[in-house]
């Protein structure tokens, strides 16, 4: 069976959030290192998810932020199947040079938020951004991690470009982003197109929670989540 056989599969049978149905804007059920509040952003109502003051003023001042698990938790109990939203960014002016508006999608998260698996968009370096940008930035557009163990700066050492790719997103414009998770396998959707496949998911079936992620001086826009089983 192949990948895109496996996937549309898994999609038939929904999970019971009930919370989610027929709201555009996510309700989160828990947060880590971030603070999520209802909001109106590119004509569309949303939710705004961005670092507590304290966590962005840490990682100014630290090494290794990038894994770590600042994201609003939106569902319990997810092992396999899709994980779907439209989503943007924007950057806010609190951290570093080189953010990116690092937004996405975070999944089997421990209880203690200790490890989880995230997909995300660093959204100014889409190709779609005018000016478009240099390389090799416009080649890492998306991104697979797992924490702990396996940070961005280790899979860009070890298996240059494997978990890492470019895609046609922009800063501060909205997209439908799409998760496919099946076993040891995923895809990343971006407005229908796959930006990013993996067959080797560090923590495969493993059951937790589902977080709405952002990373460094970046401010993230969620709306329509819809997730599967």
């Amino acid at each position: 069976m192949n990948r895109r056989t496996l996937m549309h599969g898994l999609a038939a049978t929904a999970l019971p959030f009930p919370a989610f149905a027929g709201a555009a804007v996510p309700q989160p059920i828990d947060s880590h290192l971030v603070v999520a509040t209802p909001g109106h952003w590119q004509g569309r109502d949303c939710l705004a998810v961005e670092l507590t003051d304290e966590e962005q003023k840490l990682r100014l001042n630290t090494q290794g932020g990038g894994n770590r698990p600042s994201f609003a938790i939106v569902a319990r109990d997810f092992t396999d199947g899709t994980i779907e939203v439209e989503i943007g960014a924007e950057l806010t002016g609190k951290g570093a040079p080189d953010d990116r508006g690092f937004v996405g999608l975070s999944f089997h998260i421990l209880p203690d938020y200790s490890g989880h698996e995230t997909v995300y968009l660093r959204m100014t370096n889409g190709r779609l951004n005018v000016p478009p940008p240099p390389a090799p930035r416009i080649d890492r557009a998306v991104q697979y991690v797992a924490d702990p163990g396996f940070h961005f700066s280790d899979s860009r050492e070890q298996f240059p470009g494997r978990y890492e790719k470019g895609a046609d997103i922009a800063v501060g414009r909205w997209f439908r982003y799409r998760l496919e998770i099946a076993g040891p396998r995923l895809r990343a959707l971006v407005d229908g197109q796959e930006v990013l496949a993996v067959d080797d998911m560090h923590f495969a079936r493993r059951t937790g929670p589902v977080g709405l992620f952002v990373g460094d001086g970046s401010r993230g826009f969620f709306r329509e989540l819809r997730i599967s089983s």
